[in-house]
């Protein structure tokens, strides 16, 4: 690991404790200054597009997980998140276009079980979405932040 990559995860280690702990002013300004030092990091740029969305701080958002996207077009996490964004924004059309790319991953990996629950979602189909959900949940591959918007989201669904 180089000087600058182990600057750039410990920055990135303070920022997401930071968040954790609820001191999002913090995590906002280590991140701000680890995307400015080190602009060609993806995972940075994705975790400031994450602390933007927990703000919401929308546009800025998206702007830094497409930023992380193009840097770094693997960064599976900020591409279901900016897609989750942009459903929450009334564009599902671009979300589907957005998520898109998450068909490449393993049938059973938490992002593409989510993505499919959506789409099942716009149609009302609510026990195969709980389903999906659950089984997102219950595989790897997401985020802790992500895994729990996802049980909100399970929590919230209709029963049957």
């Amino acid at each position: 690991m180089t000087d600058t990559t182990a600057q750039a995860t410990e920055l990135l280690t303070q920022a997401r404790a930071a968040a954790a702990g609820d001191d999002h002013t913090t995590a906002l300004r280590l991140l701000k200054d680890g995307a400015a030092r080190f602009a060609d990091d993806a995972a940075i740029a994705y975790q400031l597009g994450a602390e933007f969305a927990h703000l919401e701080l929308f546009d800025a958002a998206e702007e830094q997980m497409s930023r992380a996207l193009a840097l770094d077009a693997g960064q599976h996490a900020a591409r279901f998140h900016l897609g989750l964004l942009q459903i929450t924004r009334s564009r599902f059309p671009e979300a589907v276009a957005t998520w898109q790319a998450l068909d490449a991953l393993a049938d059973d990996h938490a992002l593409r079980l989510y993505k499919q629950a959506f789409e099942i979602l716009v149609e009302d189909r609510f026990d195969p979405a709980r389903a999906l959900l659950a089984r997102g949940l219950a595989a790897t591959g997401s985020t802790p932040a992500l895994d729990h918007e996802m049980r909100k989201l399970l929590a919230s669904l209709p029963a049957s």
